[in-house]
This record gives C-alpha cells, structure tokens and sequence, in this order.
C-alpha cells in the first residue's frame, strides 16, 4: 500500500528557489573576484616584465656605450698623430639600429655592409623591443666644481664665467634684477657662483667679509653648498640664476672632467668667444671691441672643426685664430694636391672676411686644453610594446650616464683596467 505524499507549500518551494539563487550569486562574485585577481596578476607580471626588459635594454645601450669608448681611448687616441681627432661617438648613430633596432634596421644595414639578410648574422637586432645611444662629452664646458680648486684654479674658472657674460648681448641680463629682485652685474654674479660651491662662509676675493646672498631670507629657506656640487642642477639655486639666465648659459656648465675647456670639444660660439678674451695676446685688440668680429671668428672655428681641421695642441689652436682664412686655404690647398677635386667654401662663419687674432701661449694654456676626451655623456632610450603588441602603448626608459676615463676604478679585477668608471648614473 503506497504511502500518501506529503503535500509542500508554496513557502517550502520559494525558500528553494531563494537559497539556489543565492548561491548562484555568491559563485558569480567569487568567479568574478578570481578572474579580476587573475587579470590583475597577469598585467602586473606582464608589466614587470616589460620594465625588466626595459631596463636591461638600457643597461645593454649602456655596456654597447662603453665599449665605443673603450675602443676610442685604448685604440684611436693613441693615434692621433695619424687619424686626427677621430671620435667614433660622433657616427655611432650610423650602425647604433644594427644593435638595438628591430629586424627591418638590422636587414637595412646587412644590405648595406654585403648584401645579405641581418638574420645571416647572429646576436645582431633586439627582438623584444629597440634602442638608441646617444654619445657626447663634458670636456667643452666649464667645470663648476673647480671652484674648490687651488687659487689658481678658482681665479681661471671666475675668468671663464666673466669671459662667457662678457658679449653686450647680454647687457639686459644684468642690467635688469632677475626674477626674485635681485641685481647683479657680470663680477658680482660669477662672484656668487664662486662663493656658493667653494669651501667656508667668505666672500670669494674679499678679505674678511662674509658671504651674504640672502639663502636664508628667501621663501623657501636653505643654505649655499660650500662643496662640490653633485649635478649641475643644483646651480639654479644660486643666487641670480632664474630662466633667462640659465636658458642662455646652462648648457655650458658641468661637474665633470678637467678644469680646462678641451677646444676640441667645444661647440657654443659663447665659450670660444670668453677663451679669446682670457687669452688674447693684447686685451685691447680692436677686434675683441667688435662683437660680430669676435662671434665670426668664433663660428670660423666651429666651422673649421667640423671641416676636419684638428687642433691637437692648443698652439694648433692659436695658430689657426691668429689665421683662419689662410689656414682653411692651406688644408684645402693640401687636400687638392692629394688628387681631390676641393672648393673652399667662400666664407666661414657667414662673414666674406675674418679677421685673425693673437694669442698668448701662456694665458690659453690655463683656460684651456686639446687632445682625447676625457668624459662621456651616454644617453640611452629604450622602448618595449606594453602588453598586445600593436595596441599602440610602450614601455619607456631613460637611462643618462657620464664615463669618466680619468676616475679610479674601485672594482678593479684586470690592471689594465685601473682607469674609468662610471660617476653618474640615473634611471628613469
């Protein structure tokens, strides 16, 4: 005899369907909350990944660096005598794609050295991304921290800044107080470049008075450095030095390398202009009181540098300025008796006549100097795609280095290599 069923209620039944649907939901925030931590795990190590490539990408730039300027000092300076000022940094950026460029530069170059495919040559290309390498030097600057120097030292470097202020172009600079009301004229100001990196609380070339400039009185408080300074960032601090002044003579400052300006290396007219009045043989030579004169023969140097006339010794220097014209017609006159056919250009520095001027051998030796380079500035881009390649975004990375082939290596294994290291480094 079959037993009766039990008849459920509608409540019994609702309660059923109240408890599935609960479950239901609290599996579908689970799974959503799984597969959120899911997504973020894997975009957070796909992105450690592309910055770890990144970074070892700029590092690879870097190292590549180096070797150009290990190549360049251990090899190519040594013969100078017969290559010139030969600098394999200013056509790295010819063969720099074959290294840290994609497959397309690295077939490029292959065509172009033997005709054949780059893939023929192993190690060459980044897969994973590119980068560039940009090599440059501080020995054309004036070294700033030279002001903790000797006596002599200091006095050369305070001429170097009154030489670079010197042009009346730049009347209006000191003229007119800068940004925060301060005046200043062109001693008073290199005075206070002088007295903020220097050692001790005395005003530079005054006996017994202090150094006042008001640090401590400004908005933002601080003090001067009174030691060497570690970038030249840091020079905006001192007390003159706003934006029109630091756009029109920043660029000619470092904190590296010898207090000497190497001639080979310097490219603004400004520098070369102030090395022609600390070194001019009669400082009152007609042609240092005309500004056009001085700037032609300064470009006229520029000019000639980049012509391929090498100035290996300062006297090579001091000829040439004594002599422009002539001696650009001489090297040209030299080069057409090789069997090329050479036209001088017409004029150098956009003027028809240059005018040459004196130098005195002794007063060019303590401002400035020739021969190899002693820093390099390394510049490094790396670029890798951010997640789905071609969805357009990119991991970036800037990497900014000075090699100092000077500095004492403290991480010595090999003796031949006691020389160089790296005294800047920055990632961002």
């Amino acid at each position: 005899m079959k037993k009766p069923r039990t008849r459920r209620t509608r409540r019994q039944e609702g309660v059923a369907l109240v408890a599935v649907l609960c479950a239901l939901a609290i599996l579908g925030v689970t799974v959503a909350e799984f597969s959120t931590d899911a997504t973020i795990d894997a975009n957070a190590a796909a992105n450690a990944r592309d910055d770890m490539q990144t970074e070892f990408l700029a590092r690879s730039g870097a190292n590549l660096a180096q070797l150009i300027i290990k190549l360049q000092t251990d090899l190519v300076d040594k013969y100078r005598q017969q290559l010139g000022d030969f600098q394999i940094a200013d056509y790295a950026g010819m063969f720099m794609g074959a290294f840290g460029g994609g497959r397309e530069e690295v077939d490029a170059m292959a065509q172009l050295l033997g005709g054949f495919r780059g893939d023929a040559i192993k190690g060459l290309g980044v897969s994973v991304g590119t980068f560039d390498v940009q090599i440059s030097t501080d020995d054309g600057k004036i070294n700033m921290n030279c002001a903790n120097g000797g006596a002599e030292t200091q006095a050369a470097l305070k001429a170097q800044l009154e030489g670079l202020f010197y042009f009346d172009a730049f009347n209006p600079i000191f003229e007119n107080p800068d940004a925060e009301g301060w005046r200043r004229d062109r001693a008073t100001q290199a005075q206070a470049f002088m007295d903020y990196i220097d050692r001790g609380n005395a005003m530079y070339g005054s006996t017994g008075a202090m150094e006042d400039y008001g640090y401590e009185t400004l908005p933002e408080r601080y003090k001067p450095k009174n030691n060497y300074i570690d970038t030249v960032g840091e020079l905006k601090l001192v007390r003159g030095v706003d934006d029109r002044f630091w756009t029109l003579f920043g660029d000619q400052f470092t904190v590296y390398g010898n207090c000497t300006v190497n001639i080979g290396a310097v490219e603004d007219p400004k520098l070369i202009a102030a090395i022609f009045f600390l070194a001019a043989k009669d400082p009152n030579d007609p042609i240092l009181r005309d500004p056009i004169k001085v700037w032609a023969l300064a470009r006229a140097v520029i000019d000639a540098r980049n012509l391929g006339v090498v100035f290996d010794k300062t006297s090579d220097f001091a000829e040439f300025v004594k002599n422009p014209t002539g001696a650009i017609g001489d090297m040209f006159a030299a080069a057409g008796a090789g069997g090329q056919t050479v036209t001088p250009p017409p004029a150098l520095g956009g003027q028809t006549q240059i005018d040459g001027l004196e130098l005195d051998q002794t007063k060019l030796s303590k401002v400035a100097s020739s021969g190899p380079r002693r820093t390099y500035r390394i510049e490094v881009v790396a670029t890798v795609p951010r997640g789905v390649e071609g969805n357009g975004l990119e991991y970036h990375k800037r990497l900014t280095a000075v090699w100092d082939t000077k500095t004492q290596n403290q991480n010595m294994r090999d003796p031949s290599y006691n020389k160089g290291a790296w005294v800047y480094w920055r990632e961002e």
